[in-house]
């Protein structure tokens, strides 16, 4: 299910919005004052300022008659779709003018005080690293805007930001790409004192391309942050693309991380403890860099976003971290759960079901797989794993199908479901390959048939992985479990 945009009662004078656009006001007085910007006329309150977007389905212009009826004070069109009747400010590109509007916007409550502002880009584990920050940061700095679960595009993280109000002590935006570009013009919107980049591996290469033209794309963050770049010890390929004009913050398993993954134990019902050593230098003196909590979220993938978060939280602190900080912290990231669709763990029927429905990129797979072999080995259980397709691609889909599928046979489960036509095609390729043998592998065209196919293998104390991308609606072999 898509994520709601919420709604905003973000001001703006007419004279402001065609200054912030670079646009031309047609009509209306400039002094004239907005509450409110929608990109929708079905959920436009009176006195708002409608943006008519053009979509692959629809066209907002078609709509300005309805955003006039319901109450809208102005509109921003592209030249030459004015409405007479609507005061309108005309612009070149009416995304691009949503954008500048956001723009101005966060930069009129950064002035009225301190806001620190995260940005968090990456291939994978964005949305949960983001919620673990944002916990983290609403316990130690107060009220926090964080974007709404998925918000990451062109359009989300403006409408994200347009809900910002001076009662906020931070921010965290999501940002996410499936197209060159993408993120440069959102790094242009955000301008944030710390850009944080998980990891970069195969992703979108439908329209991002080489792993090499994926680095450039997520590290175009960095080419607006004011201070911090937080990046991985893992990740030579973004370190090489931070500025030098950036103080750069690391996260990891590595001696040299400021943020050290040293230890990580799996516990009883999908918990760990891990332990986090921060940065002595990061610590105010005396006090001990360690902070060690439970956590209900499932691998080491989970662990090093924990480490992330805490990143970020140095990142956004003004000075060095007191150990009731550091505790706070290990609290919040203990009372923190599972992003719905991401590695959730459920007892379903007596099995444990891994649902990480919600999408799916080679990366994530690599985690998933590693999660739900963990998970089984600890709980001495079966494991059957569920995969759907990984969409767009490109031309490294069928490698990247290969891949993965390699590493499920390596993980040696008792039952393997192939869904889709690029992952079943894969599992032929791989299945012709020497010593692939030992597993039950069974090829399926969606997941309705991937459902039935698994109904009579079930038995109690099953681990169960289901995953793949949004499109593959791999939520339906999860709704059969329940």
């Amino acid at each position: 299910m898509a994520t709601t945009i919420p709604s905003n009662r973000c001001a703006f004078t007419l004279g402001e919005i065609a200054t912030a656009t670079d646009g031309k006001l047609v009509g209306g007085d400039a002094r004239a004052t907005t509450t409110g910007v929608s990109t929708d006329t079905r959920e436009m309150r009176p006195g708002a300022l409608f943006v008519a977007l053009r979509g692959a389905a629809s066209d907002g212009h078609d709509y300005l008659t309805q955003a006039a009826a319901r109450g809208a004070v102005a509109a921003v069109v592209s030249r030459g779709r004015e409405l007479a009747s609507l005061p309108c400010v005309a612009v070149e590109d009416t995304l691009a003018a949503l954008g500048s509007l956001a723009r101005r916007h966060l930069q009129r409550v950064r002035a009225e005080g301190r806001l620190p502002v995260v940005a968090i880009g990456g291939a994978a584990g964005k949305t949960t690293t983001k919620e673990l920050l944002a916990a983290a940061a609403r316990a130690v700095f107060g009220p926090t805007l964080a974007t709404p679960g998925n918000l990451n595009n062109r359009i989300g993280v403006p409408m994200t930001i347009f809900t910002l109000s001076g009662e906020h002590r931070a921010a965290i935006i999501e940002c996410g790409t499936n197209l060159r570009g993408e993120i440069a013009q959102l790094a242009r919107i955000v301008e944030p004192d710390a850009a944080l980049v998980l990891n970069v591996d195969i992703e979108h290469s439908e329209g991002l391309g080489s792993l090499k033209e994926i680095a450039d794309e997520e590290a175009a963050i960095f080419s607006t942050a004011r201070r911090f770049a937080i990046v991985s010890t893992e990740q030579p390929l973004l370190r090489s693309r931070i500025p030098p004009r950036l103080s750069v913050l690391t996260f990891g398993t590595s001696s040299e991380a400021d943020v050290r993954l040293a230890s990580r134990t799996v516990l009883e019902n999908g918990r760990s403890r891990i332990a986090l050593k921060v940065n002595p230098r990061l610590v105010k003196s005396g006090e001990s860099p360690l902070l060690v909590t439970e956590i209900g979220l499932l691998g080491p993938a989970m662990a090093l976003n924990c480490a992330a978060a805490v990143a970020g939280v140095l990142a956004m602190n003004p000075e060095a971290l007191s150990g009731d900080q550091l505790r706070t912290i290990g609290n919040a990231l203990s009372a923190a759960g599972p992003v719905s669709r991401r590695l959730a763990l459920a007892n379903l029927n007596g099995r444990f079901v891994i649902d990480d429905s919600y999408n799916a990129q080679p990366p994530s797979m690599r985690a998933a797989i590693a999660t739900a072999t963990e998970l089984a080995e600890h709980s001495k259980a079966r494991l059957l794993i569920i995969l759907g397709d990984m969409l767009e691609l490109g031309a490294l889909s069928a490698s990247s199908h290969d891949e993965t599928i390699e590493a499920v046979l390596a993980s040696r489960p008792a039952l393997f479901v192939a869904v889709g036509p690029e992952m079943t095609a894969a599992l032929a390729r791989v299945l012709e390959r020497p010593a692939r043998g030992g597993v039950e592998c069974l090829p399926a065209r969606d997941s309705d048939e991937a459902a039935r196919l698994i109904a009579g293998k079930l038995r109690d104390g099953d681990v169960v992985l289901v995953k793949g991308s949004l499109g593959m609606a791999m939520d339906r072999v999860v709704a059969s479990l329940r």
